[in-house]
């Protein structure tokens, strides 16, 4: 096959690269990949508890879909009575609060969303993450993507970043894969699985978008009165049918961050399906806020100040770990003798495709007052040693990542991921002989509830 003359590769096709010798750019203690709420959290826990870190995300902001996604809600902090998220993840959103930028956590009832989240501002956000990173005497690495690992069989030794200056290697005692799509985990040959049981379908992906210039007020008490009728009206001009999403989750009058769009069936690990789905979110984002200024009061002069440079994948790999969280473990509020985390929000599983219903389990959530915790073995990948994993690619079925994926939990990982990886190297041993007893002592210092 050919393309204006350049021969063009069939699928399958391989090309032989020359070996070359790999530059090492650092040796440390600790590296972690992906600096999203799960990485920031592994990061600031490894340091603070005496590692040296360093710290490597593609984008040029630390925060992932906190802050390039434009996610600008936090929580459950609580399990609608008590807070049941402490450590590093309340310490950001009280430094927030003190910025003037978030709402402090309440507990409080799920159907109070108004309250149940924790808006803040992005921006705000993204400098207070700098500076906590540089208290803390992380090195970072922004613009740089984990793209191989150096490894002895199965014991890993570091990793490979593709960046600016190239290929480069970072070598390790322990590795923390915080990518959210499990990247190093796969590349060491950990096993993974993807979405449901059953046929591999995955949560749809999503484009976060802010719009500016609009009556909130108006826009809430329509959308609230002629939603059925808006939906259909929606579904006749091809916009999204998500209109009313987002209209919660507030920190200033005049602004508005909208989820509104579902992109199915596509794999994240996948560039050219990552592509699409990029460019099927930004056309849903735009014709939702046409339909919105064409039918809604209040929208009328409504512009897109902006949409997320970073897309809101639900659900990627998962890996496959020395203990796999369940829907069960979630709704019975389970409690480990391991666990280096609570959480308590419900089973939020956004159906698969458009024709489908999300599950049985889907809306649920344990009983108020009550939370299940998160087994240290959750962040251990079979067969793979000095390597942990937090975040979305915890080890999780399709119904218990649905809770565990927001981002104060994965913060919370993060803390743990960090404080066992100090511990590791503080004690010269791998993280699954780690004692757990030691590390949620060291997590309890550290203000973490368990």
């Amino acid at each position: 096959m050919s393309f204006l003359g350049v021969s063009m590769a069939e699928p399958g096709n391989t090309v032989r690269e020359p070996a070359r010798e790999i530059p090492v750019l650092a040796e440390t203690d600790v590296v972690v990949c992906g600096g999203g709420p799960a990485g920031v959290g592994a990061a600031l826990a490894a340091a603070r508890n005496g590692a040296r870190v360093m710290l490597v995300e593609n984008q040029i902001c630390l925060g992932g879909m906190a802050t390039s996604g434009l996610m600008n809600r936090l929580g459950p902090y609580h399990d609608q009575r008590d807070t049941i998220v402490g450590g590093i993840p309340l310490e950001v959103v009280s430094r927030l609060v003190d910025m003037g930028a978030a709402r402090r956590p309440e507990p409080c009832p799920r159907d109070q969303p108004d309250r149940y989240w924790v808006p803040f501002d992005p921006e705000a956000l993204k400098v207070l993450l700098d500076d906590l990173a540089e208290e803390a005497g992380v090195e970072l690495l922004l613009g740089g993507r984990a793209a191989g690992v150096v490894a002895d069989a199965d014991d890993l030794k570091g990793i490979f970043i593709e960046g600016k200056a190239g290929r480069q290697a970072i070598l390790a005692r322990v590795v923390i894969d915080a990518t959210g799509d499990g990247d190093v985990a796969a590349l060491a040959g950990a096993p993974c699985v993807m979405g449901r049981e059953g046929d591999g379908l995955t949560q749809p992906i999503s484009l976060m978008s802010k719009a500016h210039n609009h009556d909130l007020a108006a826009t809430k008490a329509y959308i609230g009165e002629h939603l059925d009728r808006l939906l259909g009206e929606a579904a006749a001009e091809g916009a999204p049918s998500r209109i009313a999403a987002g209209t919660d989750n507030l920190l200033r009058d005049d602004e508005s961050y909208f989820n509104v769009n579902h992109v199915f069936g596509s794999d994240a690990t996948d560039p050219r399906q990552l592509t699409r789905a990029a460019v099927a979110a930004r056309r849903q984002v735009w014709r939702n806020l046409q339909f919105l200024r064409r039918h809604v009061p209040g929208c009328a002069q409504a512009y897109l100040a902006a949409t997320a440079s970073l897309l809101g994948v639900r659900e990627s790999r998962r890996v496959l770990g020395d203990y796999v969280l369940t829907g069960e473990d979630v709704l019975e509020a389970r409690q480990f003798p391991d666990q280096i985390a609570r959480y308590a929000c419900w089973i939020d599983i956004h159906t698969v495709d458009p024709d489908s219903k999300p599950g049985p389990l889907a809306g649920k959530g344990p009983a108020p007052g009550t939370s299940y915790g998160i087994p240290y073995r959750c962040l251990l990948p079979k067969r793979i040693d000095n390597l942990l994993v937090a975040g979305r690619c915890l080890s999780a079925t399709h119904e218990g990542l649905a809770s565990a994926r927001m981002m104060p939990c994965c913060m919370a990982m993060g803390q743990a991921a960090g404080t066992a990886a100090a511990l590791c190297v503080e004690e010269a041993v791998a993280p699954r002989a780690l004692d757990t007893e030691r590390v949620r002592t060291r997590l309890r210092a550290q203000g973490a509830v368990l």
